[in-house]
């Protein structure tokens, strides 16, 4: 036992006094030779090197400056860099692994394999790389200074590491995009991937932000900033689109806050230019908008110098909204449009509901297609209410061109407050008041000059229309009705009166087929209940006269006055041929009394004949009939 005691001491010794010589040694000018001969005995490399930098004060760290190697047999393997140091941590490497407490490199060429040139076991607790270049087919990079924490020699690609992950480049290439002036501050712990900062520039823009990667591709970003972009079509924006259809496959994104600073963008659709955008808590799952797990709401608000998206030109953009799954929020929203009109509205909108606080437009020229009316028409109806507190709308000129219907109104005026317009699903005016007028409007191809209407809803939920007045080119038309709201059957009366009044208004507005031209003076007196149909038909009654003049019958030729008369109120076929026979007619006056509606006997007299028209109908049973006496 003692003969090995004494065996193990003189090794030791031998061991410390030959590595005190070594080290003793690297700090002379044998120091550089003595380790090339080292590094030729160990490995299959051969050293060289410009000098050696050893201090017996820190006697566990070298570093050499221009250092090169050669291998013996593959000279894809050989290495070079400009300046490398190394600080061995001794007690760690006892096991037989090579564990540095630091490494430094400078001006080296990475590639894949460089790793395969170290020791497998290597660790590395801090690892920088100062002023390196890699050129690889999907990444490479120039001048970038790197640094690692806990790195370890793996099968990985480019091994594993641990802690902190910091690079600088001023210019890096990834997939065909090319980004300068690029900074990344990161670590890596628990499998997750804390990104605390990133600032690059690219060709879209200057990029920076914030964010989180969690296992599964979970990705949480803290902050996004894209700001002084200006993007146009090109293969750059290509390239980045099919990027991103590839990355958002399988990622799943949330996004706390994301900021566009003065961005502009001319695509085939839409055109935007100075936009600044703001919006928190957007979540994204492989690429779709998606909603908040808890549903919270998410704020966005932007303001644009210009957005242009097909016959919409709006200029001085300006919104803030808030989204939720049930619900959109508009605190504002104002915008010019077409560099002419002005429109500004702020409120709520709900699965089932509109509320708008205000709606302000001005100067508005707006033509709605029939197919975009449909549409409208849709989201209209699946309201089940409407409400606008405040309406303003002032020179606003409207054109429907609908072939059936179309409508043109010139230099609209509206003005309303406290409105609901839209009630358990039912339209109407249930509450508020509302004035409107126009310069000018054709309604299904009958000219009307200096339309206007007031209507009211007072405390007593009474419905009052005072006045609605409409001129003709030969005459003009007033009106007054109201209707009880509040009570269940709704009781409702209405007068009319007009001068001159074109028989043609009933066929082009309400439908009826009434071949008629010329004009009248009319007196209307009506009342009964609107709860539904039924109640209408039951309860009608009032009284209406008219006096015609210059009046021409539309019918078909070769028909007796006797065959013209009873097709009076039948529809005529567009393709048959038509003639206008002028008639002279009496004073038309109808009567209706509870439903059951009597048309006093009419004389109408043509060129050379003449007959007194006379009808009942009846509404509940739907049953009625002209009849006529020659004479």
């Amino acid at each position: 036992m003692r003969l090995l005691i004494k065996l193990f001491a003189s090794l030791l010794i031998v061991f410390v006094v030959t590595l005190a010589t070594s080290l003793i040694v690297l700090s002379t000018n044998f120091g550089l030779p003595m380790l090339k001969q080292a590094v030729r005995l160990a490995t299959p490399y051969q050293l060289n090197a410009d000098s050696l930098e050893y201090s017996v004060l820190a006697p566990f760290s070298v570093a050499l400056s221009g250092p090169n190697l050669e291998h013996d047999t593959d000279s894809d393997k050989n290495r070079s860099a400009e300046f490398i140091s190394f600080r061995l941590a001794p007690f760690s490497s006892l096991l037989g692994e090579w564990v540095f407490a630091s490494v430094v490199v400078r001006g080296v060429d990475l590639d894949k394999t460089v790793k395969h040139t170290w020791p497998s076991s290597l660790s590395i607790r801090h690892f920088a790389l100062d002023d390196v270049s890699y050129h690889g087919d999907v990444l490479s990079f120039d001048h970038a200074d790197i640094q690692l924490s806990d790195w370890q020699n793996s099968a990985e690609t480019w091994g594993d590491w641990r802690g902190r992950f910091q690079l600088s480049t001023p210019k890096i290439k990834v997939e065909g995009q090319v980004l300068t002036n690029v900074l990344l501050d990161s670590e890596y712990r628990d499998d997750v991937w804390e990104i605390w900062g990133l600032s690059l520039n690219s060709g879209f823009g200057n990029i920076t932000g914030s964010a989180t990667l969690h296992p599964d591709n979970q990705w949480t970003v803290h902050q996004l900033t894209l700001s002084d972009a200006r993007i146009e079509p090109s293969k750059q924006l290509q390239r980045l689109s099919k990027q991103w259809n590839t990355f958002r496959q399988h990622n799943n994104i949330h996004i706390k806050r994301i900021d566009l600073l003065d961005v502009s963008a001319a695509l085939e659709q839409v055109t935007v230019e100075h936009l600044n955008f703001s919006a928190q808590s957007v979540h994204l799952k492989k690429g779709e908008l998606v909603w908040a797990p808890n549903a919270a709401s998410s704020l966005v608000s932007f303001n644009a110098s210009l957005f242009n998206v097909e016959q919409w030109l709006l200029t001085d953009l300006l919104a803030e909204l808030s989204l939720s799954p049930t619900r959109v929020d508009v605190s504002a929203f104002s915008a010019k449009v077409n560099d002419e009109g002005f429109v500004s509205f702020s409120g709520a909108m709900g699965a089932s509901s509109l509320e708008l606080k205000t709606l302000i437009a001005n100067g508005l020229d707006i033509e709605i297609d029939t197919d975009t009316l449909h549409n409208l028409h849709q989201k209209w109806t699946a309201f089940d209410s409407v409400s606008v507190d405040q309406l303003s709308v002032k020179h606003t000129s409207i054109v429907l061109p609908d072939p059936d219907f179309p409508l043109q109104i010139i230099g609209l005026n509206l003005r309303g407050r406290d409105m609901v317009t839209r009630k358990k699903a039912r339209d109407g005016m249930w509450q508020g008041t509302l004035t409107a007028s126009a310069a000018a409007a054709s309604i299904n191809r009958i000219a009307v000059s200096a339309p206007y209407a007031s209507m009211r809803v007072d405390e007593a939920g009474e419905w009052h229309l005072d006045p609605l007045s409409l001129n003709f080119p030969q005459g003009q038309l007033s009106a007054k009705a109201q209707i009880q709201l509040q009570s269940p059957s709704h009781p409702w009366a209405a007068t009319i009166n007009g001068l001159r009044i074109p028989n043609s208004l009933y066929q082009h507005w309400l439908g009826a087929p009434l071949p008629l031209l010329g004009e009248h003076d009319v007196e209307i007196q009506l009342s009964g209940l609107a709860a539904d149909k039924n109640s209408f038909a039951y309860s009608l009654s009032g009284e209406v006269s008219a006096t015609p003049y210059q009046t021409q019958l539309v019918t078909q030729p070769e028909q007796s006055l006797s065959q013209r008369l009873l097709t009076l109120f039948l529809p005529q076929k567009q393709s048959e041929p038509s003639v206008s026979i002028p008639v002279k007619v009496g004073e038309v006056k109808i009567i209706a009394d509870r439903g059951r509606i009597a048309l006093t006997p009419v004389s109408i007299e043509a060129t050379a004949e003449a007959a007194s028209l006379s009808g009942n109908w009846d509404l509940v049973t739907k049953e009625g009939a002209l009849s006529n006496q020659t004479r």
